[in-house]
Formats: structure tokens, sequence, C-alpha cells
């Protein structure tokens, strides 16, 4: 029995500095610094993009640090996550400590202070009047009174004790406010996800790296159960196609998040500044139960999000759908020989024939606004932009593997009474595009270009130099071939700008232009999925802690002890000792007690004063 005493005596201790520790000031700010820190990253790193994404901007070294750290999902991380949870229980301990004695206090105020505990308030006077004790006593109250206070008396042995407070719910500042922490804090722990991230940890749940898998091909390991209670994922959803999973990236690959319904994309609609720039883009959605039930209809825009049954579809990026392309190849050098015929949708890799050359199509854009000025147009205040019309955006590789991204313009551009066709190109992705101009001919193709430059390559077969006399006399017979009705202006300026062509495709890396003839526009929307039930309970955890902070900065607690005793037997009247403190605010508490304490002496008639000084002791007046 002695040995079991013994221990407990040893362990409390023990017990008591861990739960100190836990409920320190300096924990709680130490975790809050932590944690902001952290949320500052979070914030200035983009999270949860592909992992190629961060290689190419910090480089192999800093990636892998940035790796091993978590920074790519600091969210997700176990450091974050621990971070969070002590700020709760540490929060959670300081208010399960304070909340006794801060409750007894706001419920009681003793009226009766001892004369040590009167002067060692931050403000304190004593004063000394010819006043009977009942008169000095009703003075002292409608002075208090006037000045905002609920007085409280006591007399005992002859003497009078006073006692008046403003702010008693101060404190419910200090409680809303670190409640407040709890609740964000652990909602936040709730929309975090912790049961996906425990499944992660113990390896029951394993991301999938393979983007290219159908949906039906996808291993379980890498889905995520449709009872997940928070949850944030992704999905592209190309016009008139239904989804009933979103994907969330983890790590170098993603997570499969089942819906309770499915999500139909009706049709989409995007609008553009004049300069541009995207204005609005809206996705009709329709949702549907599992057994093809409408749950619900309605459009999904920028900050307008659709919310069924707690979860919230957000509009967050849109591309192209997989647009189908109808395209023409020319050979460079292939002298009336018809173009080709190439077809196929955005994201899909064609093959040119059997030359070994591959055509990735990459993306569609239906409009390209850019300024009169970057093609040589003349710009006008109502008319500073130009429309080039569609676009795509394509890589080619060739058999030795080597390959070059390019964009072309499918609507001719018109400069000095010339059309041209655009075409852009460059061998690394971060380069800048170049831009050869080939002009048009009079159908508007480019057809007689390439037959000039067919022409122009057989005569050089031939022998013949280079000359001013060469390109002009094989001008005149393809024209003469295939355009004779062509006139001599058209003629001039078409030579003009097919010799500056010529110096164009000097450096050109490819052996054929490809140029759109016709599509078949498709939208698709980025939408994002959303189930965060915590989201609530924090946005009245933020109303519970600005209106606690509010308490806390302008509802501060003003105490004041006063005792009235008689001046002694020789003497008639009473003697008065004030003590007063604020524990806010207190340059204009002084302010205040300096007003009505000097209120207090006309009142009272006081004939000597003396008060206590701050920083120089004391001072008689």
């Amino acid at each position: 029995m002695q040995a079991h005493v013994d221990g407990l005596a040893w362990q409390q201790p023990r017990w008591r500095l861990l739960v100190q520790f836990l409920g320190s000031m300096r924990l709680a700010v130490s975790l809050l610094v932590l944690l902001a820190i952290a949320s500052v990253i979070g914030t200035i790193l983009s999270q949860q993009q592909p992992y190629q994404n961060y290689a190419m901007q910090f480089g192999p070294f800093w990636f892998s640090v940035y790796r091993e750290l978590g920074l790519y999902n600091v969210y997700r991380t176990l450091w974050y996550t621990a971070i969070v949870a002590f700020l709760v229980l540490s929060t959670a301990t300081c208010v399960t400590r304070n909340s006794p004695r801060m409750l007894r206090e706001m419920r009681e105020f003793p009226i009766r202070q001892r004369d040590t505990v009167i002067l060692g308030q931050d403000h304190w006077v004593r004063m000394a009047t010819t006043l009977p004790m009942e008169q000095a006593q009703e003075r002292v109250l409608q002075v208090l009174r006037a000045a905002g206070y609920k007085p409280r008396v006591e007399q005992k042995d002859g003497d009078m004790a006073i006692a008046a407070r403003k702010g008693r719910y101060h404190r419910l500042g200090y409680f809303l406010t670190h409640i407040a922490i709890v609740v964000i804090c652990a909602a936040a722990l709730y929309n975090a996800d912790v049961p996906v991230k425990w499944a992660e940890w113990q390896g029951t749940l394993k991301p999938e790296q393979n983007f290219d898998l159908p949906l039906s091909k996808i291993p379980r390991t890498a889905w995520m159960s449709q009872n997940n209670p928070a949850y944030r994922g992704i999905i592209t959803l190309p016009e008139g196609q239904t989804a009933n999973a979103v994907f969330e990236l983890a790590g170098n690959g993603y997570l499969v998040q089942p819906l309770p319904f499915r999500i139909h994309l009706q049709s989409f609609h995007i609008s553009y500044y004049s300069t541009g720039m995207p204005k609005d883009f809206t996705s009709r959605v329709v949702l549907y139960s599992p057994q093809g039930k409408v749950l619900k209809t309605g459009d999904v825009r920028v900050n307008h999000p659709m919310s069924y049954d707690g979860v919230y579809i957000y509009q967050s990026s849109f591309s192209d759908g997989g647009s189908l392309l109808h395209m023409k190849t020319y050979l460079l050098g292939a002298s009336g020989a018809a173009p080709g015929e190439l077809s196929g949708r955005v994201g899909q890799t064609l093959h040119a024939g059997n030359s070994g050359y591959a055509v990735d199509l990459k993306n569609f854009n239906l409009y390209n606004i850019v300024p009169k000025a970057a093609v040589g147009e003349k710009a006008t205040p109502d008319h500073p932009t130009l429309n080039l019309g569609p676009s795509f955006t394509y890589i080619i590789h060739n058999p030795n593997g080597q390959a070059a991204e390019f964009k072309t313009y499918m609507t001719p551009m018109r400069r000095g009474g010339q059309g041209f066709f655009v075409q852009g190109y460059r061998e690394a992705l971060g380069d800048a595009y170049r831009y050869i101009y080939i002009p048009t001919g009079p159908n508007g193709g480019i057809g007689l270009f390439m037959d000039y430059l067919a022409a122009l390559q057989s005569a050089a077969r031939a022998g013949a130099n280079a000359s001013q006399a060469i390109f002009t006399e094989t001008f005149q017979q393809v024209v003469a071939r295939h355009a004779p009705g062509m006139s001599t202006t058209d003629q001039s300026r078409f030579l003009q700008a097919g010799m500056q062509t010529l110096v164009q495709l000097h450096d050109y890396p490819m052996p054929f232009i490809l140029s759109l003839s016709s599509f078949d526009h498709r939208w698709a929307a980025g939408l994002q999925v959303t189930k965060w039930p915590g989201t609530i309970v924090i946005y009245w955890g933020c109303v519970a802690l600005v209106l606690g902070i509010f308490i806390l900065f302008y509802i501060p607690q003003k105490r004041i002890w006063l005792r009235l005793r008689p001046r002694g037997q020789e003497s008639e009247g009473v003697e008065l000792l004030l003590g007063a403190s604020a524990d806010r605010n207190r340059l204009d508490f002084t302010k205040e007690f300096k007003r009505w304490t000097g209120t207090l002496e006309q009142a009272l008639g006081v004939d000597h004063a003396e008060y206590k000084e701050q920083k120089d002791g004391q001072h008689t007046r």
C-alpha cells in the first residue's frame, strides 16, 4: 500500500508538468507560428500539381528536397496534421485548465479587499474629506454611477467597502477565441481526410501512376471509398459526356474518388474581353442518380458552384474536349502533287502514312485575339485587337525521334493587300515560337507557293544558279500554269512575299506543312468536386474567433475597489482609499481615471489627495 502511494506521488508531478506544457502559451504560439509558415508555403507553392511540373520548375536537387518535405501537398503531410492536432490538444488543455477560475471571476466579484491589494492596483489614490460617512458614500456612488459603473456596497466595523467593475463578460473573448481555434482546427482535421491518409500510410491505398489508363482499368487499390467523409477531386469533362468519379492527385500519381451521382456536361459556353482574355465560362450540368433519375440541372460558373447533398461542383478551367480536326499535308518540294489528308481528334497521335512521322494533336483554340500591332496592323481605339481565328497546336516526331512543336492558324492573315498562311514552330518547349508567313494564292490556299517552291528546287537540281532572273522567270512559269488570271499587281506582291518566305523556310525542321481545312469543335470543362462537411463549422468558428477578438480588444475589464473609514477620533470626516486597474487600453483608462477622480475630489470637497505615479513613486496635491 505504501509503495502504491509512493508511486502516485512520483507520477503526479510528471502528469502536472505534461498538462502545464500542453497548456502553455509558448507551445501554443510555437505551433501557431509553424502552422502559419506551413500555410504560407501551401499558399505560395501551387499544390497537387504533376511532379514533372515541379521538376521543371526547381531542378532535380531541390525537387527531391521539397518532395521529401512534402511541400507539394502540404495539407496531406503527417507533420502538418500533427501540428494541427497538437494545437487542438494544447488549446483544449488551456481552456480546460483556466475555465473554472475565469467562470468564477465572472460570477463572483469580491467587494472587500485588503489595503495591500488596493495599493497594488495600477492606479490608486488617498483622499480625505470633512463630509460625514453617509454623505461621502452617497457622493462616491453618484460619481461611479455617472462614470458607467454599478457599485456594490458592504459596511462592516464602522468602515465602508465599495466595489465596481465594467466588462464583466470580458473573459468571454478568451473562451470564444480559444474554442474557435479548437473548432476550426478540428474541422480542418476532419476535412483533411485523415482516413485516406491512414490508408495510404498503411499501404492499403496506393496511388496509380499510369495516367493513360481508362477508368475501368484502374486498380481497385487506387479507389477511395464512396463513403469518404471529405474529398476534393478534379475532372476534365468534354461536352456530351458523363462521369461518376473524380481524380485527386497524390504525389506522382492519383487516387479515384467515386461520386454518389453521375455528372453530365450538357454544354459549355465562354465569353471574352476585347483583349482576348476569358471573361466568363459556364457549364450546363445535369446530375443523375445511379439509376438514371435526374437529380438536379443547373449552371456552374466561376465563383458560382452547384451544390447537391453536401457536394459542391466548381468551375475551375476549360480546355479542348477532343475536337475533330481535318487537315491537309503539303510536302515541301512536291510539284503538282495533290495535298494529302489527315484527320483526328485532339489528344490522338496520327501517323503520316508509312513515312515514320507521327503527329500528336495537342490542342485546339477557337479564338486567337491579339493586338493589331503584334501582326503589323494599325490599331484604332475602337478596334485595338484582331481575331486570327482558329488554330491548332501539335507535335511532329521524325523517324529519328526528334520532335518540334507547331502552332498553325486556319484563317490567312492579310498584310499590305497580301494574304499569309501563318505557322509557328519551336524545337524546345521553353523556346519562343518562330513564325513563317507563306503567301496565299488567288484561292486563299498555299498550293501556288508550294508549286513555286517545287519549281525552284527542280531548277536548282538542273544546275540553275540563284539569281533574281531565275526567281522571276520560274514564278512566271508557275503562274502561267496554275494561276493565269492573277493580276500583275498581285503577282508582284506574291513574289516579294514569297522571297521572304524562302528565307524563313531555311531552318524549318520538317519536310511537310499541315494546314487546317475544317473542324468539329468540342469544349471540355474542368470541374472541381468537393465535399467538405467541416466547412460550415469552420465558418462559424471564424465568426466566433472574430467576435472573441472584438470582445478582447474593445470590451476591457475595469475594476475598482474603494474603502471609506473615519479619519480618527480627533478629526472629523472620512478617509478614502481607492484602487483601480484595467487589463486593456491602459492609456485610455489612465485618462479616464484622472477624469472621474478629479470629479470625485470636487464632489467630496477634498483638502488632501495622494496619487500613485506609474514611474515616479507618489505625488501629493
